[in-house]
């Protein structure tokens, strides 16, 4: 009998592990620093943090990948520049490819807006290709909703030139 549920387990684990790659990074760590201390030479604690680094990469990535998608709407939207737009479209669907193969519902919670277009923002101040008042007119506030930087149902949105 406890083969059966030890097999159903398993089963559940690998579903998770490609599924979620982030979601089983943690449940396995949780599980690494659960076993019984004993004699041998498993560093379970330094594994468990390992094995939680490769889905907080995961996540980074995630991040790294949205926060050059915001980049990229603002200057198609508010940089009044047409020459490089092309090329700008052609990087967001790119890079939506690229979240399309990593993004789960748990990743997807790690993501902050807010953040997000902070980082974005940061970002855009070091472009010296812009033009002189385009800082200005870049709102505050992240104008995109997550749907619409991660492709949610229109994967081919872009905002439009002001």
């Amino acid at each position: 009998m406890a083969r059966v549920n030890l097999t159903q387990m398993d089963r559940a684990t690998t579903t998770l592990y490609d599924d979620d790659f982030y979601a089983w990074t943690q449940q396995q760590a949780a599980v690494l620093r659960g076993l019984p201390a004993t004699s041998n030479r498993l560093d379970a604690e330094l594994i468990a943090e390992e094995i939680e680094d490769l889905g907080r990469s995961e996540v980074r990535s995630a991040q790294s990948l949205c926060e050059h998608i915001i980049e990229h709407f603002l200057k198609l939207e508010y940089s009044g520049v047409a020459a490089p737009a092309n090329h700008w479209r052609a990087e967001i669907v790119e890079w939506r490819i690229q979240l399309g193969r990593t993004l789960t519902a748990s990743i997807r919670a790690k993501l902050d807006l807010s953040d997000l277009y902070r980082t974005a923002l940061r970002l855009l101040r070091q472009q010296e290709d812009m033009p002189p008042d385009f800082m200005s007119r870049v709102p505050a506030e992240c104008p995109y909703t997550l749907g619409q930087i991660i492709g949610s149902g229109d994967e081919d949105w872009f905002p439009d030139q002001r």
